[in-house]
């Protein structure tokens, strides 16, 4: 029998994943999860305002702030599982299931406890309301990674074999990443012996002490996770938007894409977790200078380059079908892209090549102010905002009517490009507080805020349009209406 002919179809956005909740469909859990990462990113100002996370590249991570920001990453990751169930059109109803219950829970009580979760050991409620939110990711992870397998094996014709390979590959990396600050936060509580094995091991590989140990695992844990996730955005860009296209140059560069992407995912993947678990940590490349003062490290080289910029190529994969002046959204989420690419890349490798002047933490460096701020760029707009933006827009191609998403679409795309071009200020020409960089940034941000908030408004319109109406009154006529268009997915 010919197991392709056999297949269940793939639930729509208003089939419930959770049999016994038949209103928590997957539109409005998505619309949920939005609506959720829009109020905690308005909370977040009062965290990092004035666009300042951290002091300086060299500070230590304030604590706080980083367990805040969990409930924000976090919930991006929920959101980004729910629309790969349906981009990479995950059958599984176990599947389905898990995912939406653990979006639900990870998303509300990793941010929840975050807000209370101040001191490491000391909140200790608060901090456990957060791992179980934490628990709730790894669960998401797992049940992805299984249900995209379960997929592939099933030789269902809806995805290619190359993006089912670099979803597994970008799920899994996370779900490693997350156990890293699993570990990190154990050691933290409870320290490096309890158990001894801990200490003893961490002594073995030459750590000086368990602080330089959770120091390793802790910045592995960050830079995996952004840029695993990253790399599972561009597998739900290239499916949606590109790789499906009949044009072959197209197809071509989508495919060139993804597997860069995938490339980059098993190399920095094995870079993170050798330098989370021994002493040696990614080289520099392109060294020069004083003493060798400036230079690329290696690790951003290879998310740089292959998953940043093969992400590009799917991007160029749209001026290529010609399809994004037709579809804003489309535009929207090419051109968050490539401003994140020039964000962390092009501006990250053009301050990291002039460490001399910019200091690289140094508050005696000619240019430690503009570091200071690019430090705040790179995380919170280039690895944050703009990948977010881009997961949106995929929610708002399949959830709102192409009129409405498309005042969305250029209304992102005006508040993207403000927010660049008043950052770049920010950093390069007034990096002072108040400045003319600091106003156009906020400005843009501002124009960026109204995207999403029209994006839940209209979403929630096309969420009751779409609900399932009560049964009509035998006595009435029935009413035939004509089935609504849905944007062409490719």
């Amino acid at each position: 029998m010919d197991t392709i002919k056999t297949l269940p179809e793939i639930p729509d956005e208003d089939t419930p994943p959770i049999r016994w909740a038949p209103w928590l469909t997957q539109r409005r859990l998505i619309l949920f999860v939005i609506g959720w990462l829009v109020f905690f990113a308005l909370l977040s100002v009062f965290v990092s305002n004035p666009f300042q996370s951290e002091t300086s590249a060299a500070a230590t991570p304030d604590y706080a702030r980083i367990m805040f920001l969990h409930g924000l990453l976090i919930g991006m990751v929920g959101l980004a599982s729910l629309l790969a169930c349906q981009v990479l059109r995950l059958r599984s109803t176990h599947t389905r299931m898990w995912i939406a219950g653990g979006t639900v829970v990870a998303t509300i009580l990793a941010a929840v406890g975050g807000i209370w979760d101040r001191t490491i050991p000391g909140s200790e409620v608060a901090m456990w309301t957060q791992i179980l939110g934490f628990f709730a990711l790894d669960e998401i992870l797992l049940v992805l990674l299984i249900g995209i397998i379960g997929e592939w094996r099933s030789r269902s014709p809806a995805v290619g074999t190359l993006a089912y390979i670099t979803a597994a590959l970008a799920a899994a990396s996370m779900f490693l990443a997350a156990l890293m600050g699993h570990l990190a936060g154990w050691i933290m509580e409870f320290g490096a012996n309890f158990p001894p094995l801990i200490g003893n091991y961490a002594h073995f590989v030459g750590f000086a002490s368990s602080d330089d140990f959770t120091a390793a695992l802790v910045g592995s844990h960050s830079h995996e996770m952004a840029v695993a996730f990253m790399a599972l955005i561009v597998v739900l860009v290239a499916l949606q938007f590109s790789y499906g296209m009949q044009k072959r140059v197209s197809h071509a560069l989508a495919s060139a894409g993804l597997v860069m992407v995938a490339a980059g995912t098993i190399v920095v993947t094995a870079m993170y977790v050798t330098a989370a678990f021994t002493t040696w940590s990614p080289p520099p490349w392109f060294v020069n200078g004083p003493d060798g003062a400036n230079g690329i490290a290696s690790d951003d080289v290879i998310s740089g380059i292959l998953i940043m910029g093969g992400g590009v190529l799917v991007a160029a994969a749209l001026v290529a079908g010609r399809s994004m002046l037709r579809r804003p959204v489309r535009l929207a989420a090419a051109w968050a892209w490539v401003l994140s690419f020039a964000t962390v890349v092009v501006a990250g490798y053009a301050i990291e090549m002039n460490t001399v002047y910019f200091g690289a933490g140094d508050p005696t460096a000619a240019g430690a102010a503009n570091d200071a701020i690019f430090t705040w760029l790179h995380q919170d707009i280039g690895l944050f905002l703009l990948p977010a933006l881009v997961v949106v827009m995929l929610a708002v191609e399949r959830l709102i009517k192409h009129t409405r998403a498309s005042w969305i679409g250029w209304t992102a795309i005006a508040g993207t490009s403000i927010t660049f071009v008043g950052s770049l200020i920010y950093v390069f020409v007034t990096p002072v507080l108040y400045g003319l960089g600091y106003v156009v940034t906020a400005a843009g941000l501002a124009v960026v805020g109204i995207a999403l908030v029209a994006t839940l408004w209209w979403g929630i319109i096309d969420a009751i349009e779409h609900a399932p109406h009560a049964p009509r009154i035998p006595s009435e006529p029935p009413v035939v209406e004509e089935p609504e268009k849905e944007p062409v997915t490719v």
